[in-house]
């Protein structure tokens, strides 16, 4: 996990917990000051200074969820300053247990879902494969667990001169950067972070946040944007931009269309032949279907069924299993809009289903993978994503801001 999207989400669920404490605290009241004090330190960046006031807090109230939620994340913080990988990793798995603890007492925050993606071994993915370059970055991350923004730059970049490559060094420099405000030059290391690697969403998230900070809202939603085009299906890549939106009175939203219509793979049958299994919505025998157009989805279970068999091993020669691919829905879903068009050309259509209508927008404007992509994709499909964003990231961009972005 990266501890800044983690300290986001945290700053933003701290600015709440004196409201958010038991009714009227009396001035005088210890826990209440202690409590305020904890709050400080982290929003300060000095998780090392607030754990012991958290430890002694959470052992006086088990079920203050703000506290548990906060000294999970403290713990989790403050295992990077540990230099002994076993103790490091124990101090990992205390942090998962303690947010664990905090699901259980009913905490749904963002902030505790991101430390429950954390493996609960306690293990870390390794910044570097050279031991002077982990070295530097792990030297940094103690720094910065304990607010020496100086030493964590310096190691920060000491990684980056060991290997100029190293996309973590430049984000942390510039997120270093951005803790003390200094939003130039954070914008700065965001920017080459960024190009170091186009397709991690980290970078182009912070940017976006740091031009926030600069009160640049459209040019921070550019970056919002390629966040979710770097890594679609990240859950994380699409913070930044909920909260762009939530500012904004904007609303983001999948475009509402489903297909009338499954098709199910069964395997092969003894003499190796596709087996498959179609669903129909009864609904589009309806007359009323062919008034609006919804008869059309006749056609996109006629255009999947022939990939279940030898299409599919044509189209993929180097793929031994099937999967739903890109190609396959495609084809399905421009078959539904071709069969709407003629409908329209014939006068058959007298009021266009509002999905379909939206549909035929996509078709029109070349986004129709773009949506499948971005909103409709399975395991399958999700496979066809890094090919196509190497070649059409600008219909990626335009698709996330024309059709998901919402007043």
């Amino acid at each position: 996990m990266n501890r800044r999207v983690v300290v986001y989400l945290l700053l933003s669920l701290l600015s709440l917990p004196v409201i958010r404490v038991a009714a009227s605290p009396q001035a005088d009241d210890p826990y209440s000051a202690r409590r305020a004090q904890a709050i400080d330190l982290m929003k300060a960046n000095k998780f090392v200074d607030a754990l012991p006031v958290l430890e002694k807090l959470h052992a006086e109230k088990p079920d203050d969820v703000l506290v548990l939620e906060a000294l999970a994340f403290a713990v989790f913080s403050n295992a990077a300053a540990i230099a002994d990988d076993q103790a490091r990793k124990q101090e990992r798995v205390r942090a998962r247990k303690l947010a664990e603890e905090a699901q259980k007492l009913g905490d749904t925050s963002n902030l505790l879902k991101v430390l429950l993606e954390e493996p609960a071994d306690g293990s870390e993915v390794k910044y570097s494969g050279h031991a002077e370059v982990e070295a530097s970055m792990r030297q940094g991350e103690a720094a910065f667990a304990k607010g020496d923004f100086d030493a964590a730059l310096a190691a920060y970049k000491r990684a980056l001169e060991l290997d100029p490559k190293q996309y973590f060094a430049a984000l942390f420099v510039g997120d270093v950067y951005f803790k003390q405000k200094e939003y130039e030059q954070a914008e700065t290391w965001f920017q080459r972070a960024a190009e170091i690697n186009p397709n991690t969403e980290t970078a182009h998230r912070y940017w976006g946040d740091d031009l926030v900070a600069e009160n640049k809202s459209p040019e921070a939603k550019l970056h919002f944007v390629e966040a979710i085009v770097a890594e679609p299906y990240n859950r994380r890549a699409w913070v930044g931009l909920i909260q762009w939106a939530q500012k904004q009175k904007l609303t983001l939203a999948h475009p509402a269309i489903q297909p009338r219509g499954t098709i199910e793979d069964k395997g092969k049958d003894d003499k190796g032949h596709a087996q498959t299994n179609i669903t129909l919505d009864p609904g589009m025998l309806d007359p009323k279907a062919k008034n609006d157009g919804t008869n059309a989805w006749f056609s996109y279970t006629l255009f999947r069924a022939p990939w279940h068999g030898e299409k599919f091993q044509k189209e993929f020669p180097n793929e031994k299993e099937y999967r739903h691919s890109l190609r396959e829905e495609a084809e399905a879903l421009q078959g539904v809009v071709d069969h709407v068009k003629e409908g329209l050309k014939k006068h058959e259509i007298k009021q266009l289903d509002p999905a379909l209508a939206t549909l035929v927008a996509l078709s029109d404007k070349g986004l129709l993978e773009s949506f499948i992509l971005i909103s409709k994709a399975d395991n399958g499909i999700a496979k066809d994503y890094p090919a196509y964003r190497e070649a059409h990231r600008d219909q990626l961009r335009q698709y996330i801001s024309e059709f998901i972005i919402h007043p």
